[in-house]
Parts: C-alpha cells; sequence; structure tokens
C-alpha cells in the first residue's frame, strides 16, 4: 500500500467593514492563486527565488470573473502596503492590511494581492498572488480591515 502525500495552497480573505470603531460587516472570501503565483512557489524546487513577498493590496473597479491567468487587476484605482504580517503556525501566513476612512473612497469590485521586488506603489505592477471579486460602494465614514491568510497543507 502506497501513501500518497497531498500539498495544496490556500488563500483566504477576511474583511471587516467598520464605522466608528465598530464592525457593521464581516466577510469571508477563499480565492484562486494566479498561474503566475504558483509557477514561482514550485521554482522553489528548482533553487528559483520566487520573490513572493507581499508587498500591496490593490482595489479595483472591473467585476471580471476571476481567471487564473490573471496577471493584474481589470482597473486598479487605490493601493496600500501591509500594516503588518506574521508566520503565526506551522505553513501558514497571515497579512493584515488597512484602508482608512479617506481612502479608496467609491465603488470596489475586486481586491488583489501583489508581490514581488517588482511591486510598487504605480497600479498594475508586481507578481499578483490572488485576486478576489468585492463588490461594496466604499464611503468616507468606514474604515475596512482586510487580513489575508495564505496557507500551505497537506494530508
Amino acid at each position: 500500500m502506497s501513501l500518497i502525500n497531498f500539498f495544496g495552497y490556500i488563500g483566504e480573505f477576511d474583511i471587516k467593514v467598520k464605522e466608528n470603531q465598530v464592525i457593521t460587516e464581516e466577510h469571508h472570501i477563499n480565492n484562486r492563486i494566479t498561474d503566475v503565483a504558483l509557477n514561482k512557489i514550485i521554482n522553489i524546487l528548482d533553487n528559483i527565488d520566487p520573490d513572493l513577498d507581499i508587498k500591496y493590496i490593490a482595489i479595483g473597479t472591473s467585476n471580471a470573473p476571476i481567471n487564473d491567468s490573471d496577471t493584474q487587476l481589470g482597473a486598479e484605482i487605490w493601493r496600500g502596503q501591509p500594516i503588518s504580517s506574521v508566520n503565526n503556525a506551522t505553513g501558514q501566513f497571515v497579512t493584515n492590511f488597512t484602508v482608512l476612512d479617506s481612502e479608496a473612497v467609491g465603488d470596489w469590485e475586486e481586491i488583489g494581492i501583489f508581490c514581488g521586488d517588482a511591486a510598487t506603489g504605480t497600479a498594475n505592477t508586481g507578481t499578483m498572488l490572488s485576486r478576489i471579486l468585492f463588490s461594496r460602494t466604499k464611503t468616507a465614514l468606514e474604515e475596512i480591515e482586510v487580513s489575508r491568510t495564505d496557507r500551505v497543507v497537506r494530508n
């Protein structure tokens, strides 16, 4: 009898909408990891640096369906850097972002996470790790906290 070892990569978003420091909404969204990110992860086995350090969250206005081959948001309107990150368990890494009340006010349809040395504050730079659809009209009264959990699993 052979033992089959399963390996997987999971990305999840936990989103909290706050008004006056009070949570008014919470969302949990699983996502797909992009083809480019998966290929960079597998490059580790060939001694190639994956260059996947998480640098930015980005907000966009496109509601185009998620596609594994996505490399950027459909219509990016805002970017922000993480406020913290922690390797808090075996095979798990959490990155936290906050979109302040004065930031990214308006219509949202998509959220992306961008990585690597090429990721800057400029739209469409870096490697897109993941993308989710998240539809809302953000007001100047809302602060939005996004917690991104990346998890490597085995059976």
